[in-house]
């Protein structure tokens, strides 16, 4: 949404240029053509930063969800950082689009997190079935093994963690 309105005082802005570069070009060709190429630096500026939002995902973060989404946090099986829009199901379960597959996730409200914007999220991770309570996971840095679900399940029998299954 706030792409679209940068868009558009960008479309105004150079309208108004193109009326000040018709009466330029009369006067001093140099004039003229360092306006053009002006708006053509504005113009590649906001498709660069467009292409950079949409691509990285961080539209998400900036637009506003409905009553029935939340925002995912989901940490990839590579390491990177995704945020994914997520559609409320039954039960705490949370659907979306992955690699254009259909992902499902459940969300049992013990992390909850608000962006800046005000949008309702939670923590997920690839390999991961649930969310991602992060308080749970400083724990992570000192059981020993490499799934994700294991190091969760030996957490969760060494602590005495309420089991949810």
């Amino acid at each position: 949404m706030w792409l679209e309105v940068k868009a558009m005082f960008s479309v105004i802005a150079i309208i108004f240029a193109a009326i000040v570069l018709s009466q330029i070009i009369m006067l001093n060709m140099l004039l003229g053509f360092l306006l053009i190429v002006t708006i053509g630096m504005i113009v590649i500026g906001d498709l660069f930063i467009g292409h950079k939002i949409t691509s990285n995902h961080l539209d998400v973060l900036m637009n506003p969800v409905k009553a029935d989404e939340e925002i995912c946090i989901l940490f990839t099986l590579s390491g990177m950082v995704d945020f994914v829009k997520t559609r409320k199901g039954p039960l705490g379960t949370r659907q979306f689009v992955y690699h254009k597959k259909e992902a499902t996730i459940i969300n049992d409200g013990s992390y909850p997190i608000r962006f800046v914007g005000g949008q309702r999220g939670f923590v997920g991770h690839e390999n991961f079935d649930r969310n991602v309570d992060l308080y749970k996971a400083e724990a992570l840095s000192k059981t020993p093994g490499n799934d994700v679900k294991e190091i969760f399940q030996k957490i969760k029998n060494r602590e005495g963690v309420k089991h949810y299954e």
